[in-house]
């Protein structure tokens, strides 16, 4: 096995994302490499599980939300020390709300906290309100914050990362021949209700026109010879905004519920620019 094999075998999420593609990462994989000749490109970073996947020695991560981007920047830069910040906090209520009330004066500081609160907060979900302040209750998981392999191991596949706090269609625009897309937005639908999403991700919220505007500004990538790959809620009306892309149905268990048995299959659909 190279050193490159082993990176990707070993570099994981480390934060809990509604949505998250950990679970598509290996299929998707094989794909993105056999079309990536140059830049491998992730407009939504959320979790970054493709990017952490797949470890590219060149890559560019954005994201509207600037504490996520902040975060993943500090860890690539200073994993040691985030996990020693996480490390303080307990996972109990008191101390989770302090630290939701908190304002760090630090990049590390900062990205201690988003990380803290992604993995004690109630089913891992990112909400802001319309003040723009983090309103996710305590989740009471009980589960371990922060293992220091997941961060350590994510600084190493992210090394040839670029950052951006960027809208999505800036980062696209960027994109050319031999460069791959990996468009994974907010499952928002045509006729799908914002409590039905996660639209509320970020103010303002991500709409049915912005996923028009998406459709438009990958067709447009294309066109100048990136390959794109776009994933979507299925039966939500998406697939119309890309006639003649190759479509392939997936299906995915909901994994927001903390009860086995509120949970649900969701059926997915994967957009090809081939």
């Amino acid at each position: 096995m190279s050193d490159d094999d082993a990176r990707v075998a070993v570099a994981l999420p480390f934060l809990k994302w509604a949505g998250g593609k950990r679970w598509l990462a290996p299929t998707l994989a094989p794909l993105i490499k056999a079309h990536l000749r140059r830049t491998y490109i992730e407009p939504f970073g959320g979790g970054a599980a493709l990017l952490l996947h797949l470890a590219p020695t060149d890559a560019v991560l954005g994201d509207v939300n600037a504490e996520l981007i902040e975060t993943f920047q500090t860890v690539t830069a200073t994993p040691d020390e985030v996990v020693c910040a996480v490390w303080r906090f307990s996972n109990t209520s008191d101390c989770y709300y302090r630290v939701r009330a908190a304002a760090p004066r630090t990049a590390v500081g900062r990205a201690a906290r988003f990380i803290y609160l992604n993995r004690t907060a109630w089913g891992g979900i990112y909400r802001l309100n319309r003040e723009g302040a983090f309103n996710v209750p305590f989740g009471s998981t009980g589960r371990r914050i922060c293992r220091k392999n997941l961060i350590v191991n994510a600084a190493k596949a992210l090394t040839g990362t670029r950052f951006a706090v960027a809208d999505f269609s800036a980062t696209i625009d960027a994109a050319g021949a031999g460069d791959v897309i990996y468009a994974d937005p907010p499952y928002v639908g045509r006729d799908l209700g914002r409590e039905e999403s996660f639209a509320r991700y970020h103010f303002p919220a991500f709409t049915w026109s912005d996923q028009e505007r998406l459709s438009r500004c990958t067709h447009a990538a294309a066109a100048r010879g990136a390959t794109v790959f776009v994933t979507a809620r299925g039966a939500v009306g998406v697939e119309d905004l890309y006639p003649g892309w190759q479509t392939t149905p997936l299906s995915r268990q909901q994994r927001v519920s903390r009860r086995l048995d509120r949970r649900q299959l969701y059926a997915e659909t994967l957009l090809f620019s081939g």
